[in-house]
């Protein structure tokens, strides 16, 4: 948790951001409000809020959607990232994504790691697997499956899965990691992995995620954010939007009142 009354860097900033699909569907309500460097930055509230939009168009994932309506800006360290020149390939190496659903890829677990880097150009075996030992580790996979790399990445369990979509994430060394509901299908034990393996890697990232549960947003939220029917309702330190929080639906979503 970060320390009371001490304010990081912001990442990205996210002012007076609107959008709506053409079909009326989850739509996020002039939204303004901080990703902060180093921190878990949680999104939680009831399905529809708003959360996935938000992070799908911090990714610019919209651009493939049938958006009606985008205004508004994301500044990611100062440059919008909504301009139309802005670099959607560059963006999406700085801000890499893991959904809910862990997708290997139908081939090994190394290859599945380095994907991303071969698409990227690189050739060289040891810079690949200097790669692929590095984000095992930090995905905290490493250990178990160490001897099993040329091994399908089907054979792994749903947690190890996880873990190595995140690992594959980590190999483009992206300044932010977006995970969308990361451990919704995971058992207690694989979720916890998942949690530590994120406490660890915001020494060297951002970390925004949208948990599965309120429970889980309360135990790794350094900084959370209240989203309710496209709103943003509160936003603050974590301890104090869980323990104390200041608007009356935020209290009543945590406290299982609704939602």
């Amino acid at each position: 948790m970060t320390t009371p009354g001490a304010t990081p860097e912001p990442k990205i900033q996210i002012l007076d951001l609107a959008v709506a699909y053409s079909d009326g569907t989850e739509s996020l309500q002039g939204i303004t409000m901080d990703i902060y460097a180093h921190q878990i930055n949680v999104l939680f509230g009831p399905a529809g809020g708003g959360k996935s939009t938000l992070l799908r168009t911090l990714n610019r994932l919209n651009d493939q959607a049938d958006v009606a309506l985008q205004r508004g800006q994301i500044l990611l360290d100062g440059e919008d990232i909504l301009e139309r020149d802005y670099d959607v390939i560059q963006l999406r190496r700085r801000v890499g994504i893991v959904f809910a659903r862990p997708v290997p890829l139908p081939m090994s677990i190394y290859e599945n790691v380095v994907y991303g880097l071969r698409l990227a150009g690189v050739k060289d075996k040891a810079q690949l697997d200097a790669a692929v030992e590095r984000t095992l580790k930090q995905a905290v996979l490493w250990d178990e499956i160490a001897d099993r790399l040329g091994d399908s990445a089907y054979a792994l369990s749903g947690g190890q899965q996880q873990r190595l979509c995140l690992a594959r994430s980590l190999a483009l060394q992206p300044e932010v990691i977006m995970l969308d509901e990361p451990t919704s299908g995971l058992d207690p034990i694989s979720t916890f992995k998942v949690e530590q393996t994120l406490q660890n890697l915001k020494k060297d990232y951002t970390i925004l995620i949208v948990p599965h549960s309120v429970q889980q947003a309360a135990r790794i939220a350094d900084w959370a954010a209240f989203f309710l029917q496209g709103q943003l309702v509160e936003w603050g330190q974590g301890r104090q939007v869980f323990t104390a929080p200041k608007n009356r639906r935020t209290e009543e979503y945590i406290t299982g009142r609704f939602g």
